[in-house]
Order: C-alpha cells, then structure tokens, then sequence
C-alpha cells in the first residue's frame, strides 16, 4: 500500500479494464490501456468495503492534473486499486454516511488477491488465497 499526496489522483493503467475486476469476476474485461481517477474508481456499495480492483495489471501510473507522477510495473501481471478512503475507515464504516475522504490517495499493488464469490458460498476454492510467502519484483519509476 502506497499513501500518495492527495494530488497524485488520475491514474492509467495497462491490464483489464475499464470496470473493476477481480480474479473470479473477469472475462467481461478487455485488456487495454485505461485512465480514471480516484473519484470515479469508487463503488458505492451498500455496506463499504475495499472495491476498485483492476486485475491482470502490467503497469500501472498515477499522476497529477500537472502530469507528474509514478510508473508502478510488476515483473509479473499483478492488481492494483485506487482510494480516497483509507483501508481502516472502509473497514469500520457501517454505512456510506461514515466514510471520510482521507489526506493522501491511497494506491493498492497486490501480487494476488482473493475471488470475491456471489454465490451462497463463498469464493470457489481455486479463488481463495492461503497465507503463503514468496517474492515478487516491482519497479517504480519517477516521469
């Protein structure tokens, strides 16, 4: 998790897109080069909670209105999400009403994450994640 000025709020990414996507909710998405911003990746669900995942990511930059910003790329297809709340307060919140606008854009880069299900169950099994270690590489460059 990277906490970014606030500023730092339009992002591009090369992956599935434009909707968000998750391993288990994503052969309707193309993959291409798509741009949005903090406001407009947010998914006013009923009862908050993360949202915004794009998968299948290869790179994926976040800038300001003026151009500048960082070039985030995996060595590997990773996921990524854009907030303007922050995880603990779209942890705690109940109902809209109870998120506030954090100080900083939040960018989320994730090597995997879970399936996010919709069926009487949760996730099909090949979609859960276990706790597992390992390492992957990500660049970060300055434009």
């Amino acid at each position: 998790q990277f906490l970014l000025p606030k500023e730092y709020h339009q992002v591009e990414w090369y992956g599935r897109g434009p909707f968000e996507t998750y391993p288990d909710r994503k052969t309707g998405a193309k993959i291409g080069i798509y741009s949005s911003d903090a406001n407009e990746m947010y998914e006013p669900y009923i009862i908050p909670q993360e949202y915004g995942n794009r998968s299948d990511v290869r790179w994926v930059k976040v800038q300001n209105d003026q151009g500048n910003g960082l070039l985030f790329e995996g060595e590997v297809p990773v996921n990524f999400s854009l907030h303007k709340f922050s995880t603990d307060n779209l942890s705690r919140a109940v109902y809209t009403y109870q998120l506030e606008e954090a100080s900083h854009t939040i960018l989320n880069l994730d090597y995997e994450v879970a399936g996010v299900g919709g069926t009487a169950i949760r996730q099909l099994q090949q979609y859960r994640l276990k706790p597992d270690g390992g390492t992957y590489r990500l660049k970060i460059k300055p434009f």
